[in-house]
C-alpha cells in the first residue's frame, strides 16, 4: 500500500464505507483502488483513457452497442442500464434550471429523451457540453458525477463524491462512493489539515 506523508493518515485505514448497491469497501482498498488512475499520468495517456470512456458516455444511442459495454467496461449483455430521475434538491443546491434530468448506471445524462454530450476539463472531470442544444441545458460547469451520484446515491449531507479507481471519466455509480472530508483525505493519502471535524459522525 502507497503510504502518505502523515503517519497520522495510515491509521484506521480498516474503517469501512458503504457504496452503491450496499457494496462495502474498506479505506484500506480505496487507498489502493485511487491509485489506478493518477492526474499527474503523461496527457496523452489520459487522452487515452477519455477517448475510451468517451465511447459510452457521448453513446447517443438509447441503447448502448453491446461490443461497446464488452470493450469499455468488460460487460456482457446480462447488463442493464438504468435510469433514475435527478432528485428535486439538486437544481437548488446547484443553482440550475429544473428540467427532467435523468443519469444512468454507464455514466449518461438525458434530458427527456435527448442523450446530452459531456465533455472533459482539463482538470480530469467531464461537464455537459456546450454544444447540446436542448433548451435550458446550460450549467456546464456542474461535475457529471454530481448528477449520477445524485441519482443514485443520494443527497450527500457534508460528505463528498469520490471515484473509487480515480478515474474522472468513469462516472457509473458503481465507482463512485459518498465520503466524509476525513475519509476522502485517508483514501488519498493527504493531510486533512488543522483536525477538522468529521461532518459524517453521528
Amino acid at each position: 500500500m502507497e503510504k502518505s506523508n502523515f503517519p497520522e493518515l495510515d491509521a484506521g485505514l480498516d474503517t469501512e464505507v458503504i457504496g452503491y448497491n450496499k457494496r462495502r469497501y474498506s479505506l484500506y482498498e480505496l487507498r489502493n483502488s485511487a491509485n489506478n488512475y493518477k492526474t499527474g499520468d503523461p496527457q496523452e495517456y489520459r487522452s487515452q483513457i477519455r477517448d475510451k470512456y468517451a465511447r459510452i458516455y457521448n453513446c447517443k444511442e438509447q441503447n448502448v452497442p453491446l461490443y461497446l459495454l464488452e470493450e469499455v467496461y468488460g460487460l456482457d449483455s446480462a447488463f442493464e442500464e438504468k435510469w433514475e430521475a435527478v432528485p428535486g434538491w439538486f437544481y437548488s443546491m446547484y443553482e440550475i434550471a429544473l428540467l427532467d434530468y435523468k443519469a444512468s448506471n454507464l455514466g449518461r445524462i438525458k434530458v427527456n429523451d435527448t442523450i446530452l454530450e459531456q465533455e472533459a476539463y482539463q482538470d480530469g472531470y467531464l461537464v455537459i457540453s456546450s454544444n447540446n442544444s436542448v433548451p435550458g441545458v446550460n450549467n456546464h460547469s456542474v461535475n457529471i458525477y454530481t448528477f449520477i451520484s445524485a441519482a443514485f446515491l443520494g443527497k450527500p449531507d457534508g460528505r463528498v463524491v469520490h471515484h473509487i479507481n480515480n478515474n474522472g471519466y468513469d462516472c457509473r455509480p458503481d465507482n463512485l462512493i459518498l465520503l466524509s472530508p476525513r475519509e476522502h483525505s485517508k483514501s488519498h493519502g493527504r493531510y486533512v489539515g488543522t483536525d477538522k471535524r468529521d461532518v459524517c459522525e453521528n
